[in-house]
């Protein structure tokens, strides 16, 4: 039964895409360095068609069906789904200069987007939603929106341990962070910067090493940093491991690691 009903909600979408009716004006967009965006929005200016071009990035050349978000006067914002959370691609917003358009791509600076009048009158809407449908039929775009658990942890490690490269370099000793990233839930690791929490300890170590040279000995009799998410801040000393309990609510989080190690 679940796999008609499946079937049944993917014909429905076709049906959905091939009635897109695109307005007749698509925009085509420069950012420099080679990269490129196509944008032809909707007839009734809910969603838009977006594909960019020329990144080294799993997005590279994807057509994504985007929500588009009206923020008021003129302002707007251009979401799809990407690794399990809403991202938005494009905004645009105005300033004192004019309108202008900014391409957001995951871990990089955002782009500032020039028009291009001349690529603009080449693009041929029907093309670009033929592409789309092409890549929805082979599961492009979902693919790029399902969350990727075992990317996620690898990518938060990787951010950890340059945080705790820094501090070490600060402080003269290696400094560690453990996560244990079994207790930690998918919702979290979607709604969360782990790094950012947990990273915060020897962030505050890093701090003191670089103000009081005094403190780089106390650091040294430090073994490393387990962290992990429960109902409060805790931070507490066991064998010279120093155990790190946050919460996403609670403020002033480095504050309150610093006033601790200042007076352990």
């Amino acid at each position: 039964m679940k796999h008609h009903l499946t079937l049944f909600a993917l014909s429905l979408l076709s049906l959905q895409v091939s009635a897109l009716e695109l307005a007749k004006h698509p925009q085509v967009f420069d950012a420099g360095q080679g990269v490129s965006l196509a944008l032809a929005p909707s007839a009734d200016g809910k969603q838009a068609l977006v594909q960019v071009r020329g990144i080294n990035h799993p997005l590279d050349e994807v057509v994504f069906l985007t929500d588009v978000q009206e923020l008021g006067n003129e302002q707007r914002d251009y979401g799809i789904r990407l690794d399990g959370r809403d991202y938005n691609l494009i905004n645009k917003r105005r300033a004192w200069r004019g309108e202008s358009y900014q391409l957001n791509l995951p871990n990089t600076q955002g782009f500032e987007l020039s028009y291009d009048e001349d690529t603009s009158k080449a693009l041929k809407p029907a093309e670009l939603l033929a592409l789309y449908e092409k890549q929805e039929k082979e599961g492009v775009q979902a693919r790029l929106a399902a969350f990727d658990r075992k990317k996620r942890v690898a990518d938060y490690s990787g951010r950890l341990q340059e945080i705790d490269s820094e501090a070490s370099k600060a402080c003269g000793t290696p400094l560690a962070t453990q996560v244990e990233w079994s207790a930690i839930t998918d919702e979290q690791l979607i709604g969360l910067s782990v790094p950012s929490f947990c990273g915060e300890v020897v962030n505050q170590m890093a701090y003191l090493c670089g103000n009081d040279d005094r403190y780089k000995a106390e650091a040294k009799t430090i073994k490393g940093v387990d962290c992990r998410f429960g109902e409060g801040l805790k931070l507490n000393e066991k064998d010279g491991r120093l155990l790190f309990t946050t919460h996403p609510d609670e403020a002033n989080q480095g504050d309150f690691i610093n006033a601790i190690l200042r007076n352990r």
